[in-house]
């Protein structure tokens, strides 16, 4: 291999390894040991919020989601089948959560639907529910998916939903990353600078003449 390409694939090591620890040790630190990752979503609406099987059983791990209504108002959540929960909304104006975020741990959303919110509680098909004048807690387990999770305040806005999921792999995985950038950053460094494989002989001491010892 000639001094040229090798200096060209160690570069492109070098990149490839730098690029490689920046990202997972930024999503180690980010996580945490316990691999916790949290994503909110602002709707700042008295429409309804769903969260639709594309987002909340993506994942194998439990999803913890938490509901935050503004100061005095009350906010209910519920699980219900997929169909079950869009055959109640219909045409319904409401938030979509869409998927997440992770440069700014976001919970994506946007707004569909035209028509007016039915009265959701009333409905006869939640498998799980619950409602409070303040935050909202529901675990969901993925061993019921698929399931359509939805939110809805009486007397104020939603201010914010949190998306939480934890698992410890994920923060292995970053760790791994890490370790194989660096790895890649020492390759690409060696091919770069690489080291002499020809020692300097040292340089013997003069040794003086017959006729400079007998002066």
């Amino acid at each position: 291999m000639t001094t040229i390409v090798k200096r060209v694939v160690g570069a492109l090591l070098a990149v490839l390894g730098l690029g490689l620890i920046v990202i997972g040790a930024w999503f180690a630190t980010q996580l945490g040991s316990s691999g916790t990752a949290q994503f909110t979503a602002r709707p700042a609406t008295s429409d309804p919020v769903i969260i639709r099987p594309g987002v909340l059983n993506r994942v194998d791990s439990d999803v913890v989601v938490t509901a935050t209504p503004a100061p005095g108002a009350t906010v209910w959540m519920a699980l219900a089948n997929p169909s079950d929960a869009s055959a109640v909304l219909g045409d319904a104006r409401h938030v979509a959560a869409t998927g997440v975020g992770v440069r700014d741990w976001v919970l994506l959303t946007r707004t569909v639907g035209t028509g007016e919110a039915p009265e959701l509680g009333a409905a006869d098909l939640w498998r799980q529910q619950d409602s409070a004048e303040g935050p909202v807690t529901l675990t969901v387990e993925q061993d019921e998916a698929p399931e359509t999770l939805v939110i809805a305040t009486q007397g104020g806005e939603l201010e914010t939903v949190t998306f939480t999921v934890v698992d410890k792999t994920w923060f292995v995985e970053a760790v791994v990353a890490v370790l194989a950038g660096l790895f890649l950053l020492l390759a690409g460094l060696a091919l770069l600078w690489p080291r002499s494989g020809r020692a300097e002989e040292p340089v013997a001491d003069a040794q003086p003449t017959l006729e400079e010892v007998t002066r």
